[in-house]
């Protein structure tokens, strides 16, 4: 059985598959991956055909259609009901199949994330969940940008989508090297950085190479955590809880954060059980889709504006548990008692209501986790 479930929402066909087959197959790794594609009402049909044709060549890929999707589902009511259809929020059901199926590392990917031959995708993760050895990092406000690993051209500083912008500019330290236990890893990307809209707009860079390393972070360092090439380990898949987006708020449409809050879930949920962070490899190389910036910005909008403020929340509350199902619904608690503060801090109308929402949210996602999965 493949110890790694690499997991991918797409509405195209799934041509990025071809990549993964060409390096696990120069790498030796086809028979430790298997790769979920999760599908949707905009997927082309003749994807199933695509993905099958695929599993000939040897790659073991399993396309999720929408049958295929709500049958699973159909056993837990309450999760169905909280994932929508025309979402990457679909992304979900890919990673409980993988814990059902007993994945140890699950890998969510992007469909516009290809690999790249001198980068072996699945050694770059393997060590996700275990204790590693790297150089350390610090900062002088607690906070380190992703996106300073990577070269840019032109060479203009830019920051990762996520990242709060009152935390800008930090100084990186290395505490010297260290044997940490690593339950996630973020891995790079070459090509279109991981920017906000608002970065485009202003600054339409490239990744042109890395800065070849592999660091973890400190207790108490915390970068912006995506779902494009990031791995996590087996027993905190309950605290990465893809979270829901696009609901109600007058006057507000909230996007495109879905997966940078997940990250800072995870991040919190395994600083409190003292577990770190990785970043670096293996690379991938981001094709990114055709986007409008404009609708881009305006989704974005209001996530720049919440998330400084609830990280706030998530530094500063007490979490309670010693795995990560219970510090996952310790943290749910904690959104829903503070809800109220977020909607006062932001001034939107409907803030608490939603963020108290997304705490009910995970308490459903750890429900079924726990019913599907072992954890020991």
């Amino acid at each position: 059985m493949p110890s790694m479930h690499i997991v991918a929402t797409t509405i195209s066909l799934p041509r990025f598959l071809e990549s993964y087959y060409e390096n696990l197959e120069h790498y030796g790794h086809l028979r430790d991956v298997r790769i979920w594609v999760v599908g949707d009402h905009k997927t082309p049909p003749e994807s199933a055909a695509y993905v099958a044709a695929q599993r000939e060549r040897g790659l073991d890929a399993i396309y999720l259609d929408p049958v295929a999707q709500m049958k699973w589902l159909s056993r837990f009511p309450r999760l169905e009901a909280i994932i929508p259809w025309n979402s990457d929020n679909r992304r979900n059901v890919g990673f409980l199949c993988a814990l059902e199926q007993d994945c140890e590392v699950l890998v969510s990917i992007d469909d516009d994330n290809y690999c790249v031959e001198d980068s072996d995708f699945y050694e770059g993760h393997r060590l996700t969940g275990s204790d590693v050895s790297r150089d350390v990092i610090t900062s002088s406000n607690g906070w380190f940008d992703i996106c300073g690993e990577l070269v840019m051209e032109p060479p203009v500083a830019v920051i990762a989508r996520g990242f709060p912008y009152t935390k800008r500019n930090p100084t990186a330290i290395s505490s010297g090297k260290r044997t940490v236990p690593m339950v996630a890893n973020a891995g790079l990307w070459l090509g279109d950085p991981d920017v906000d809209a608002a970065t485009r707009l202003a600054f339409p860079v490239v990744a042109t190479g890395t800065k070849g390393r592999s660091v973890a972070l400190d207790l108490g360092t915390w970068s912006p955590i995506n779902t494009q090439n990031t791995s996590v380990a087996r027993r905190a898949i309950p605290a990465y809880y893809y979270v829901r987006m696009l609901e109600d708020m007058p006057g507000a449409k909230l996007d495109r954060y879905g997966d940078i809050w997940s990250g800072y879930f995870l991040t919190r949920c395994a600083e409190h059980l003292r577990e770190h962070i990785g970043i670096g490899n293996p690379v991938v190389s981001h094709r990114r889709n055709v986007h409008d910036l404009m609708a881009d910005l305006r989704a974005e909008i209001w996530g720049m504006i919440i998330t400084p403020h609830l990280i706030e929340v998530l530094r500063s509350g007490e979490l309670e548990g010693d795995d990560y199902c219970s510090v996952a619904q310790s943290l749910a608690g904690l959104l829903r008692r503070r809800a109220g503060e977020l909607e006062a801090a932001v001034r939107l109308r409907g803030v608490e209501d939603y963020v108290k929402r997304i705490g009910d949210y995970l308490d459903i996602w750890v429900g079924v986790c726990r019913e599907i999965g072992s954890f020991e």
